[in-house]
């Protein structure tokens, strides 16, 4: 039985052509309080087990090449596979389904237990994308996604991630979003009600950013990567563009090129060195306690340093 002050969190993923940057992905979560990480690893040139064994004590690999789940009834394979994990997650107070270039930003708080502590009786909390682009970059830049790209869409986007009560969910409708048993609330960073509203102070305290474009070839890999939210046979014609170069090169220059690079953001900057310290002692120091006293006194004072933020 979980108690009311409970906020345990574990953060599933799906994971396919992201190992070079999962570790990053990895260590910032658990710098702000994810609790574990059950990852679905769907790429077999790069096994994330061996990749990760020096996080084995927060990670769990699930072998996932190909597509396990093609004769499940359901939307997708991304829908499929969050319904398979739900049961492997009941253990924890709140679940979050991200990708690896999907990363929790808390503007005012230090760590997700005391965020999700402000949400009351919330079956799930909605939080809003600011979607950032290639900052200019043909190629994947060296060093830390979240330092090297800093130039955002001005504004959030409607679409979300959710975090969201294993208990309360009745299926997964989506990546985005999880349909909730009768009687749970889905509200928003606020704690409102959620509606797709973007209104001012929105994401003042919660979003997502989301890392949607490395660098140019990066997106333009998309289409030999594929896409595990569309199967080959059945996509929506909104979304053709991830499954051919044609398409994909021109929702590049119609999206990105004109509109994800519009705003420069460079919070996630403060986290570099506690990122970097993080690795740096499981390399030298498997399991050791050290990277978790440095994260406490290291994001403390980021967040001080950040201030409340303003508008969107």
């Amino acid at each position: 039985m979980k108690s009311e002050t409970d906020c345990s969190v574990c953060v599933v993923a799906i994971v396919k052509g992201d190992g070079p940057y999962v570790e990053e992905w990895l260590a910032y979560h658990r710098l702000v309080g994810v609790d574990h990480f059950l990852l679905y690893d769907n790429d077999p040139d790069l096994p994330l087990r061996a990749l990760l064994e020096r996080f084995e004590d927060l990670v769990t690999v699930v072998p996932w090449a190909g597509d396990p789940t093609a004769t499940w009834r359901g939307r997708n394979r991304q829908t499929r596979t969050y319904t398979h994990a739900l049961e492997r997650v009941a253990g924890y107070r709140w679940v979050a389904f991200l990708d690896v270039d999907e990363f929790i930003v808390l503007r005012r708080h230090e760590q997700l237990a005391a965020f999700l502590a402000t949400l009351g009786d919330a079956g799930s909390v909605l939080l809003n994308w600011h979607v950032f682009g290639h900052n200019g970059h043909y190629e994947d830049p060296s060093g830390l996604i979240t330092s090297a790209l800093t130039r955002r869409m001005a504004t959030p986007s409607p679409r979300t991630k959710a975090i969201t009560r294993p208990e309360a969910v009745a299926s997964i409708r989506s990546a985005h979003a999880a349909r909730l048993e009768r009687g749970w609330r889905t509200v928003d960073a606020n704690g409102r009600a959620y509606s797709d509203t973007i209104y001012p102070g929105k994401t003042d305290l919660a979003h997502v950013n989301h890392y949607q474009c490395r660098s140019f070839l990066s997106w333009m890999g998309r289409v030999e990567r594929g896409d595990v939210s569309f199967d080959r046979s059945d996509v929506p014609s909104e979304h053709a563009w991830r499954l051919d170069d044609h398409l994909c090169l021109r929702q590049f220059v119609e999206t990105v090129a004109r509109d994800k690079n519009e705003l420069v953001d460079e919070y996630m900057r403060r986290f570099e060195d506690p990122i970097l310290e993080f690795l740096g002692a499981r390399t030298s120091h498997r399991s050791s306690p050290k990277p978790f006293r440095l994260k406490a006194a290291a994001i403390s004072a980021a967040i001080r340093r950040a201030g409340p933020k303003r508008g969107f």
